[in-house]
């Protein structure tokens, strides 16, 4: 069906979609007759917009008289009529900048400094900025150090590839000395770094299970404290944060919309369901534009989503997004996603 489109009806389909996106309402045929320049008469715009509606592409919300794009007319608008090899706007080149300066700074782990960068975003995007860094166990173990907290209690640091950094208390069931636990941290790393942490439990359990052990008190002492330490990150959830949740309430379709706002905001409380579909995303090479009903959770049917993976060399350590009403700016918004991706993996890498 899409291919029988004809170059009218995407030219229609274009600027319905380039109104609606500057106005946020639904959009007549007069309007597109008037300022767009097809050459047509608006009752030549209103047969293509009813073809269209009839096709899929656009619908006609309540009683108006107008109409807006579906999430199937705005995924044809993003694959197909849009430039998508359009370079990021000049005026956010100074946004780019304040991204770069805050990406090379040495101070931050890999997780604050996307956090932070979720947050120029957002202020740029005047949309929501998100994070999302999967669970521990499922990337590569770097480095594990025990810092002694007192009688029987040991803090527990874990530095996985990327430097993102978690943490856990744990307590043992007897006292040891810092000298010690820098002894079975020392053990561990040289036995074990560059593994994700499934695979370090797995070997875990095979080397205490080996005969070897009960000859080597250390080595033995040492998988043990690490076998209870890593009990503690084995459930440990995914980081997703949230930036300028607030600026969908300056969207006039949300705004005065009580109902729908406790859908979106409940979703980002119960948060599993987001946090499953950022997943999905971030195992993409590209960019990845999920629109309206396409990412499958209700509540957010309404919004639309952008966003691209980070990594530091060949290492997945999370992902970023802009996620917004579905007459989002994708024609400003997806370059801008692309240059901070490629930004962000390249200073990370260094």
């Amino acid at each position: 069906m899409e291919s029988a489109l004809d170059k009218r009806g995407r030219k229609v389909l274009q600027a319905v979609v380039h109104a609606h996106i500057l106005t946020g309402e639904p959009v007549g045929s007069r309007t597109i007759a008037r300022k767009y320049g097809l050459g047509v008469s608006p009752a030549t715009v209103r047969n293509v917009m009813a073809d269209l509606e009839e096709m899929g592409f656009l619908t006609h919300p309540h009683t108006s008289a107008g109409r807006i794009p579906t999430d199937r007319g705005f995924r044809f608008y993003v694959d197909r009529l849009m430039d998508q090899g359009r370079t990021m706007p000049y005026f956010l080149k100074g946004d780019l900048d304040q991204l770069r300066a805050l990406m090379s700074r040495r101070d931050l782990s890999a997780s604050e400094a996307l956090v932070e960068a979720s947050r120029i975003l957002s202020k740029v995007s005047n949309q929501m900025g998100l994070v999302f860094i999967p669970p521990l166990r499922s990337t590569r173990f770097r480095h594990i150090q025990f810092v002694p907290l007192g009688s029987h209690k040991v803090l527990v640091l874990i530095v996985a590839e990327g430097g993102i950094i978690q943490h856990k208390t744990v307590t043992l069931d007897e006292s040891m000395s810092t000298k010690e636990l820098e002894r079975y941290g020392q053990l561990l790393n040289s036995q074990f770094s560059g593994r994700t942490l499934v695979q370090v439990r797995q070997a875990l359990v095979e080397a205490m299970e080996h005969d070897i052990l009960e000859y080597d008190v250390l080595y033995s002492s040492a998988l043990r404290m690490a076998n209870r330490a890593l009990d503690s990150f084995e459930e440990a959830e995914a980081v997703f944060h949230v930036e300028g949740a607030s600026n969908i309430l300056s969207q006039k379709e949300f705004g005065e919309n009580v109902e729908r706002m406790k859908g979106i905001f409940k979703a980002f409380e119960e948060k599993s369901k987001v946090v499953k579909l950022l997943d999905r995303c971030i195992r993409s090479d590209d960019l990845v534009v999920i629109i309206g009903g396409e990412g499958g959770i209700e509540e957010l049917q309404d919004l639309s989503l952008v966003t691209s993976r980070c990594r530091i060399g060949d290492t997945v350590i999370g992902g970023l997004g802009i996620m917004g009403p579905k007459r989002m700016d994708y024609a400003t918004l997806l370059p801008l996603m692309r240059e901070a991706s490629q930004l962000i993996n390249v200073i990370l890498t260094v």
